[in-house]
């Protein structure tokens, strides 16, 4: 049970990042316990998308500090931080389509047994993670004659293949039906209920009071404000996403790159 006593398994204190003339990110603070679902929401070119990439190592950040599990770490590649335990499920599938699910899955953390890539024993784990998760998948189909549903699981069990404890998703439901989105939720309810951490990114609401537990919002590549859902409405959220009068200021922030 997650509680304001729970350690936190990611801090990232006064982050800030630039491209070129524009400020991406303007010291921008993130908390998040270890086993909450923590979502970051805001606009397009709030700077959601681009903090989560700091924290996993696509960019590198011009100033500030970033903690898991609170040690200081230097996020310079995605490779630190999958080796602090740290997975992300893109909004545009890291998935290479000719493969089958099995070879994506592993690709790069190839089980051995001497010389030979041990595939059963790589098959015979990657079945017992999707059985914890509720689901099944043809691991000998290839990728791209699967459903995107079954595509983004493809992807969550790369991550969870991998170790990792700490998962951000970046704008998960964008191209599920509504039935996958439940099927996603319940997944997510069943990773917390293991103990991962998850992080959400994205602009949809009444997704975020049904799944989460708190919610950093940010504006302009700041954030606003950390609330709990359960002390807050989507109204109130709209609001501080957009300013507090709730009307939206007719000139767009400055678009940044990757942003969502």
């Amino acid at each position: 049970m997650v509680s304001q006593d729970t350690p936190y398994a990611v801090e990232m204190l006064q982050i800030v990042k630039r491209f070129s003339q524009v400020t991406a990110v303007d010291h921008a603070d993130l908390q998040v316990r270890r086993g909450e679902v923590h979502a970051v929401i805001g606009e397009n070119g709030a700077g959601k998308s681009t903090l989560m990439r700091l924290l996993y190592g696509f960019y590198t950040a011009d100033s500030g500090t970033i903690r898991i599990n609170g040690k200081t770490v230097n996020m310079t590649d995605p490779g630190v931080a999958i080796a602090h335990g740290i997975g992300m499920v893109h909004q545009e599938f890291m998935l290479v389509p000719r493969l089958n699910a099995l070879d994506n899955i592993i690709l790069g953390q190839e089980p051995r047994r001497g010389l030979r890539v041990d595939r059963q024993k790589a098959r015979e784990e990657i079945v017992s993670l999707a059985a914890e998760l509720g689901f099944q998948v043809d691991l000998s189909a290839e990728v791209r004659q699967l459903p995107v549903g079954v595509q983004q699981k493809i992807e969550l069990l790369k991550v969870l293949y991998r170790g990792a404890s700490i998962l951000i998703l970046d704008e998960p439901t964008a191209v599920l039906t509504p039935q996958e989105v439940d099927e996603l939720f319940a997944m997510l309810r069943n990773l917390q209920q293991q103990g991962k951490t998850i992080i959400l990114i994205t602009h949809k609401l009444d997704e975020v009071m049904a799944v989460a537990d708190r919610v950093t919002v940010m504006r302009r590549g700041k954030t606003v404000k950390t609330v709990s859902t359960d002390s807050t409405t989507s109204s109130e959220l709209a609001s501080l996403m957009v300013g507090r009068n709730g009307i939206l200021d007719i000139t767009p922030p400055p678009h940044e790159p990757g942003e969502t």
